[in-house]
């Protein structure tokens, strides 16, 4: 990991991929959090009341920094296109993250998964040299994959 691309991530980064499948599909997967642990390598249990103001709880596996339990809240949700939650570590100016998911209908057969991911506070130039966002966006690269081969199989 070398440090200017440890620092690239330092305020976010976004990820999309395209699967296969109909857009209501990939919402239903991606927001059916009581199943992540069934087919998610990144986040590996997660627990939700869907819905604006609610928070969720999810285990993230952050390979050698470890697992580490988040809560946020859901700040948005538009379904079958988006919802986003914000979290923090501590209180917010240490560190806060949203994280933004957007399904885009290509066709009635294709969607694309768009995940954003905004990091914030004063914690982020630390965490950034340590490499722990590039750990966590690889984790989001294997977790779109993932959900690829879900919802292409269904």
């Amino acid at each position: 990991m070398t440090l200017r691309r440890r620092l690239s991530l330092l305020h976010g980064w976004s990820t999309e991929i395209l699967i296969d499948a109909p857009q209501q599909i990939v919402w239903e997967r991606v927001t059916d959090f009581d199943r992540y642990s069934e087919w998610n390598p990144f986040v590996l249990e997660a627990y939700a009341q869907f819905q604006v103001g609610s928070t969720i709880h999810f285990l993230e596996d952050l390979q050698q920094f470890g697992q580490h339990w988040l809560t946020a809240k859901f700040l948005a949700i538009a379904p079958p296109n988006e919802f986003i939650w914000q979290g923090h570590l501590g209180t917010p100016f240490l560190f806060s993250v949203r994280h933004t998911f957007r399904l885009e209908a290509i066709s009635d057969t294709a969607t694309r998964f768009i995940q954003t991911h905004e990091n914030f506070g004063i914690l982020v130039p630390f965490l950034a040299l340590r490499g722990v966002y590039l750990v966590s966006y690889q984790g989001y690269l294997a977790y779109n994959q993932a959900l690829k081969e879900l919802c292409s199989h269904s």
